[in-house]
């Protein structure tokens, strides 16, 4: 078994929490939950030319889903439990989705005096800092994810050399271990 590490106990606790706001909200954390995995991959690849935009273009996202939803869901109605159960799995869906990205977008490092190497995570965040990243199983499934398409030797069943395929399709733009 593989040790946790403090940074995996900040990601679950980034999930934790978007699973409880989400069933907080309701019907709406599902709507929202599901509206933002939609948007996802159109706003990492809006990313890329500028980030400051894509960040202000998901803000006003979220808030107009929050606001469509609102609208569409009337509040009080209906079985509360289920509601809640349904708004959780929006949350998790958000936090999972979230944590993916973030483990997939850590820079990656080419040393000048050997290009042809690549270090993801990065040697350069300080020591106690990569120590986190080197041993966290969840940045090790997002090399995997990142990395899949020079990975693809790896040992691992077929369906899970397929999921890593589509996640790597949908989380990662282009070829980032070209760009300099």
């Amino acid at each position: 078994m593989t040790d946790l590490t403090w940074i995996d106990l900040v990601l679950v606790l980034v999930i934790a929490s978007l699973v409880a706001l989400g069933a907080n909200r309701r019907l709406i954390g599902l709507f929202v939950g599901v509206g933002a995995l939609l948007l996802m991959r159109p706003l990492l690849s809006l990313g890329q030319g500028n980030p400051w935009f894509s960040i202000a273009v998901a803000f006003v996202c979220g808030l107009a889903l929050a606001l469509l939803a609102r609208k569409l869901v009337a509040p009080g109605k209906g079985p509360e439990l289920v509601f809640k159960i349904a708004g959780g799995f929006g949350g998790l869906l958000l936090g999972s989705a979230m944590v993916l990205a973030l483990v997939t977008s850590l820079p990656i490092e080419r040393p000048a005096s050997n290009p042809g190497v690549i270090y993801y995570p990065p040697r350069t965040v300080g020591a106690r800092l990569h120590g986190a990243l080197e041993k966290s199983p969840l940045v090790t499934l997002g090399k995997s994810i990142l990395l899949h398409p020079l990975l693809a030797d790896a040992e691992g069943s077929p369906q899970a050399q397929r999921v890593l395929s589509s996640l790597h399709t949908w989380l990662v733009v282009g070829e980032p271990w070209f760009e300099r």
